[in-house]
């Protein structure tokens, strides 16, 4: 009869221990100097990974064939203000120092795009596709020297004593930008002198210092396409109040774009250096605050970056503790650690390389993404699982040391353990690999992920633990040493601990008999226990939100800004929901502005709608009802902006599919463009848009309808990800089962483990709303959207490892003694591995809110926690509650709603059999 697959495994592998030690080191150093870095090939960006028929992908793909290089898709919004007093004169100085360096960033960006676009010179007017581009940079630099002459006739008499730069006090190099740019497009020499001239004056070397446009470091500013500010003639009465001045910062990447991180830090750069060079200008307490959809998501990203290099560090420490406490063997701390350090570079190497290939085709057919917060999954879950696996091998391992010579006893412990790992990494595996299902691609391609890398940890764990145990021999056990009659190892489970009053082999073989002895009534009360926080969390599992601002904390520079500006401004005509409706065909244009206008009109008498911009209105100014006569008010304004040439570009398409075809309405709804009201509002717009267009006899009879911006985005997440939610839940479940099934066979065993997991998500999941509730006080708005789904991903595969490990013993040790005392005896032998193993992954799902804590603690050292505490809240609270589920399944459900299960049912067992 031929041996078990696990024995030849294990024969092989401790046999010719000296090749697998060879062969990790070589694919080790080999994947990771092939590999790219993980954030050179990390994707971001929610919205990104909508699938393409939601709508608001659809309206952002034809806004990009309607309008090109006109789309922003999300905003940074700087405010300079006074939190309760109106804006001084002096106070405008910062506000021009400010001004004349964006507007100088923008003309080099503007310059660079045209570059691209092709052009290399010649007059604007036949530079093609760059045309707007150059255009945008001449105007830039006007008015980056226009308000830089301004600033220095404010600043003349108090210049202080400094070398100048290209920058301060004058900005020599937009006068040197603009003399280059006009020696391009043939403009006169006088001009072209005039600002050579200025630039050599203002600063002689200029020359020598000012690099060449296409040569200029602007990596971090090249999403910036537009700057709209409360200088401008036209709109900025729009963005200026009593205590507050405004200047937006038009971007064409998405608010959670990586791109973002760049961007954010560099404008904040750019403030820190207006603030240093001007504030003494002026009288304290003047604010120059950032907020705006790419700020708060590029601060998220941030905190996610942060939340992963403390997610790092915090494990491996955690890990060494508990090792520590657990073996307190130097070598036996050194085999898991260099084990899951090789499994750690080896899976985040492969998987980089396998999404490059993917992104490159070089493989056909592959499809995978990565993305930042991706990795810190991976870390706290291999970290986790890859140290429990080397656990377990371990502690049979000390088992068989007692019975048998060293190489013996390795190969019988990794054939003794080998059904159980691949079993338990299986559940998690196949668990994790439910999410490919999911429509939303952030779901699609993480399960995956994880999946590859645990499959690659559990190779390493049973083959490179096993091959450096082999080599190491015995002294791995040093100061301790193997006896003969009993093992002397301290381990969370051994007599020794027993004796010294912690949970060791005594503590579980009492636990084990009164478990046995009274197993209806541990049942009963167990289950009763968790049922309560279970149900709650059951009626709670929709109290989430979606509002990405609330997952950073108060400190954040965004926020900050985002309550300065909600002070002075209404949010909602900074995150306008861009309505489109395409006919037919096409209608003359008077016409067609006509029938805009009356749509208009109509729009204005929906609940939320506070206003609508089009091309008779292009700031949305004269709601129906205001009078537009000749001297009324702004009228003059509105009658200017309708008859510009980028007010009729924004709002017509000059690309023939859709000329005189394509209606664009800037339509503004009051509340936060995050918040699920906000949501309702901008969705009883869809619907009456839909109505106009489905309406028999309707003049937008037969258009179709989208609608794109933040809080349509928003709403396509939501929906989707609660579709996937309920699909993955379902497949997550019948996929851990079957394999349950196939490793234990024992269908009604497998019923109850899948129930008792599921009583564990929902306890953990009410505990934790109950626990952040409290926490957060009243500025609770719900826990992070992708919390529930991960949950109980996770914890459902995850939390059957332990279940896996128990049942398996027990069923081993059954087949040599009865089901009493198999029980008993799997119960006191796993009970203390087990509860070590559970807390690793604990401790290392709690190291996923260390951005919550670790910053405190380093400032009472004396360290720089201060600088690092913006905090991801969304990792927090799944750390938190991650961690929360493996103690319940480690503590509680393994403890004792299982073995009471398996009591019960032996109990049954034996008394039918005696009959």
């Amino acid at each position: 009869m031929p041996r078990p697959f696990s024995h030849r495994w294990a024969d092989t592998v401790t046999r010719r221990w000296p090749w697998v030690l060879a062969a990790w080191l070589v694919v080790t150093i080999t994947i990771r100097m092939v590999a790219p870095a993980w954030k050179d090939i990390a994707y971001d960006g929610d919205f990104e990974y909508l699938p393409a028929d939601m709508s608001s992908v659809a309206a952002g793909q034809l806004m990009e064939e309607a309008f090109p290089g006109l789309r922003s898709r999300s905003q940074v919004v700087l405010i300079l203000g006074r939190q309760q007093q109106s804006l001084t004169k002096r106070d405008d100085v910062v506000g021009l120092d400010l001004l004349r360096r964006l507007y100088h960033r923008l003309s080099e960006v503007s310059w660079q795009r045209a570059i691209e676009y092709g052009y290399q010179s010649g007059p604007i007017e036949k530079a093609g596709k760059a045309a707007p581009w150059l255009q945008l940079t001449k105007d830039s630099l006007d008015r980056a020297i226009a308000l830089d002459e301004r600033f220095y006739e404010r600043i003349v008499n108090e210049v202080p004593e400094i070398e100048p730069n290209l920058r301060e006090p004058r900005m020599a190099i937009a006068h040197w930008d603009r003399g280059k740019l006009l020696e391009l497009i043939s403009d006169s020499e006088e001009a072209v002198e005039f600002d050579f001239l200025a630039a050599l004056t203002l600063l002689p070397d200029i020359p020598l210092i000012a690099e060449p446009i296409d040569q200029r470091e602007l990596e971090p500013w090249q999403s910036l396409i537009d700057l709209m500010s409360w200088d401008d003639t036209m709109i900025g009465a729009r963005l200026s109040s009593d205590n507050a001045r405004l200047a937006v910062l038009q971007l064409s990447s998405e608010l959670a774009a990586t791109g973002n991180i760049a961007t954010i830090e560099s404008v904040q750069q750019l403030i820190d250096e207006v603030v240093a060079y001007s504030a003494h200008y002026t009288d304290p307490g003047l604010k120059l605050a950032m907020t705006g959809s790419a700020a708060i998501g590029g601060e998220t990203l941030i905190a996610a970056r942060d939340a992963i290099r403390y997610t790092e560090w915090i494990s491996l420490a955690m890990i060494l503790v508990i090792l520590a406490g657990v073996y307190r063997a130097p070598l036996l701390i050194a085999v898991p650690v260099v084990s899951i350090g090789v499994a750690v570079v080896v899976s985040i190497s492969l998987v980089a390389l396998l999404t490059r290939w993917s992104i490159d085709g070089t493989v056909p057919g592959l499809d995978l993404r990565v993305f930042t917060t991706s990795r810190i999954f991976v870390v706290v879950i291999l970290f986790g699982a890859g140290t429990d696996y080397c656990l377990f091998l371990i502690s049979r391992l000390r088992e068989e040391a007692i019975k048998a010579p060293w190489p013996v006893a390795c190969r019988n412990a990794l054939s003794g353990v080998s059904g159980a790992l691949m079993g338990s990494a299986l559940t998690t595996v196949v668990g994790l690999g439910m999410l490919w299902i999911a429509s939303f691609g952030k779901f699609h391609y993480t399960g995956p992920i994880i999946a590859i890398c645990l499959l690659v940890g559990l190779l390493t764990c049973m083959t490179l633990t096993p091959a450096l145990l082999r080599a190491l021999g015995p002294r791995v056990f040093w100061p301790a040493k193997i006896q003969p009659a009993a093992p002397t190892l301290t381990l969370l489970g051994d007599s020794a601990a027993s004796r010294s009053g912690t949970m060791g082999g005594g503590a579980w073989g009492w636990i084990a008999l009164m478990l046995t002895r009274r197993p209806a009534v541990a049942l009963l009360l167990g289950l009763s226990l968790l049922a309560m926080p279970g149900i709650y969390g059951l009626m709670s599992e929709d109290s989430v939100t979606y509002d990405l601002s609330s997952q950073l904390s108060h400190n954040a520079s965004s926020r900050k800004g985002l309550r300065l500006l909600s002070k002075n401004f209404e949010i909602g005509q900074f995150n306008a929901v861009t309505a489109l409706l395409v006919r037919p065909t096409a209608t003359p244009r008077e016409e067609f502005e006509q029938q805009i206008k009356d749509l208009s009109d109509e729009i204005y008498t929906l609940e939320g709608v506070t206003a609508v911009r089009n091309s008779s209105d292009p700031l949305g100014d004269f709601p129906p009802g205001r009078k537009t006569g000749l001297f009324q008010g702004d009228a003059w304004r509105r009658r200017a902006l309708q008859h510009l040439s980028v007010a009729q570009d924004y709002f017509f398409s000059d690309n023939p599919k859709f000329k005189d075809r394509l209606a664009r309405l800037d339509v503004i709804v009051e509340g936060d463009p995050f918040a699920i009201t906000t949501g309702q509002l901008v969705t009883q717009l869809d619907d009456f848009l839909r109505g106009k267009a489905d309406q028999g006899g309707s003049k937008w009879e037969g258009s179709n309808v989208y609608l794109a911006g933040t809080t349509p985005s928003i709403s396509d997440l939501r929906r989707v990800t609660l579709s996937d939610g309920r699909r993955i839940k379902l497949a997550v479940v019948v996929a851990v089962f079957a394999v349950l099934v196939i490793i234990i066979r024992r269908v009604g065993l497998c019923i109850y483990l899948i129930a008792t997991v599921l009583l564990s998500y929902y306890a953990t999941l009410g505990l934790t709303i109950l626990f952040f509730r409290e926490s957060y006080g009243a500025d609770f708005v719900g826990l992070d959207w992708k919390l529930p789904l991960f949950l109980f991903v996770i914890l459902v595969a995850v939390g059957q490892d332990y279940n896996v490990y128990l049942v398996t013993r027990i069923l081993e040790e059954q087949q040599s003694l009865g089901w009493l005392a198999a029980l008993r005896r799997a119960v006191s032998r796993t009970g203390g591995i087990i509860t070590a193993c559970g807390l690793v992954m604990a401790a290392t799902f709690f190291s996923m809110t260390a951005s919550a804590w670790f910053p405190m603690l380093a400032e009472l050292f004396g360290g720089k926690g201060a600088e690092s505490r913006l905090g991801l809240r969304g990792i927090v609270e799944l750390g938190f509650a991650l961690g929360l589920g493996v103690l319940i399944d480690t503590f509680y459900v393994r403890t004792i709603l299982v073995p009471s299960f398996v009591a019960l049912v032996g109990q049954r067992s034996a008394k039918e059999n005696s009959r």
